[in-house]
């Protein structure tokens, strides 16, 4: 037998173990398949949607107006956003719940937020003794949240936001804080040295003094909203209660004097007194000044001829 004879023989016989191999059942039938999505910082998960829209008039074009803008997001914040999940992320500010101590921004606190939609104004607490002080700070929750916003720098700070996640946008928000105050810092200083506005003395060509600090967004015509869905209305009960509470009072205090007799010897008193002369001598006094009063407005004063010359 030659080489080629040798060597041609185990491959035959591989073929044959291959073909004597069999198939898993519906092998060569049409399947499905399931593809599992990645998860954590890989998912393509869409967690938030902004829609942006802007109108402009003819006199506020002539005149370099800022367009008048209003912004709707619509955010999902998911469990490992807030939570410690294995292979993803250790959040390392958590509280006795677990989750983590992300605090909302300014427009997603109590004291900026409406009374309807669960706000604590800071004047409340004369009427709640519980909202003393400073109200307790928000943190994000996993759940839905809704933000709208007014004014084309509202818009382009929360686009912004939207290329962090919840630890760097607090981060951004402390630097813009930041800025701020030195920018008001800057400006009062101005004011102090020349007596005139900021926006006259803005440097021109080379600059002598000390370093400028960059100017800020304005937002002021920009007011911003941030609530969880569904709000958190306030409770109807505490409402109904504050609004009673003066009858529940009144009612208290008669309860009392009927249990202590007090109504009881009033009434004895009351029913003797009746028995006398007193309440008619009272009710007669009353009726006669009443009527003397009266006739004394249709006495017609005296006119300046019966007087005479003076």
């Amino acid at each position: 037998m030659s080489s080629s004879e040798s060597s041609s023989a185990p491959s035959q016989q591989q073929q044959q173990q291959q073909q004597r191999v069999r198939k898993p059942p519906f092998a060569d039938w049409p399947t499905i398949k399931i593809l599992t999505p990645p998860q954590g910082r890989f998912s393509p998960k869409i967690d938030e949607w902004c829609f942006t829209f802007c109108s402009q008039s003819v006199t506020g074009r002539i005149h370099n107006k800022e367009p008048e803008c209003r912004s709707v997001c619509i955010r999902k914040v998911f469990p490992h956003e807030v939570r410690n999940v294995l292979s993803f992320k250790r959040h390392s500010n958590l509280s006795t719940d677990g989750k983590a101590k992300y605090p909302l921004p300014a427009e997603g606190q109590s004291t900026n937020l409406p009374r309807l939609l669960g706000g604590t104004p800071k004047d409340d607490s004369d009427d709640n003794p519980k909202a003393s002080g400073a109200p307790p700070t928000k943190y994000w929750d996993e759940g839905w949240y809704l933000w709208t916003g007014k004014g084309r720098w509202a818009s382009m700070q929360k686009t912004e936001k939207m290329m962090f996640d919840l630890g760097r946008q607090q981060q951004l928000e402390a630097t813009r804080e930041s800025r701020r105050e030195i920018w008001q810092d800057y400006e009062e200083r101005l004011k102090q040295n020349s007596g005139e506005s900021s926006e006259r003395l803005q440097p021109a060509g080379q600059w002598w003094g000390p370093i400028i600090p960059p100017k800020t967004m304005s937002d002021a015509g920009s007011p911003s909203l941030l609530v969880p869905l569904p709000p958190e209305f306030p409770s109807l009960t505490e409402k109904i209660n504050k609004l009673l509470a003066p009858t529940h009072h009144a009612l208290g205090i008669l309860q009392e004097s009927i249990t202590s007799g007090e109504q009881k010897e009033f009434a004895l008193r009351v029913w003797e007194k009746a028995q006398t002369e007193e309440p008619f001598v009272l009710a007669s006094r009353s009726l006669s000044r009443a009527w003397e009063t009266w006739t004394k407005r249709d006495v017609p004063e005296e006119d300046d001829e019966k007087k005479g010359p003076t």
